[in-house]
């Protein structure tokens, strides 16, 4: 079902991205540093600009996603050492009681 609602939502963002790259049909003009410059459809300029935000997000949370990853795989191992303390010391306190 979530894929069914995830091929929906990216189909009616790829309807309402080709509306856009229909009715903008303009050219624009990007001036760069160091002289450079770009010209062509706002439409393209616009999925570039998306495509390099989406990338360099992804590029900044990596470092965050890789240290809880880390973290996450050293607490399973301190909670199983820790399970498996807490068993082999069981039998002592029962034969306590």
């Amino acid at each position: 079902m979530k894929l069914f609602i995830y091929l929906l939502l990216a189909l009616v963002a790829l309807l309402f991205g080709i509306s856009f790259a229909l009715k903008n049909p303009q050219s624009v003009a990007v001036a760069y540093y160091f002289g450079l410059e770009w010209s062509g459809s706002l439409s393209w300029l616009l999925v570039i600009a998306l495509a390099v935000g989406a990338l360099l997000g992804v590029l900044f949370t990596l470092g965050w996603v890789i240290k809880a990853k880390r973290q996450a795989g050293h607490l399973r191992r301190e909670a199983s050492q820790l399970e498996s303390e807490a068993a082999s010391l069981r039998p002592l306190v029962e034969r306590g009681k």
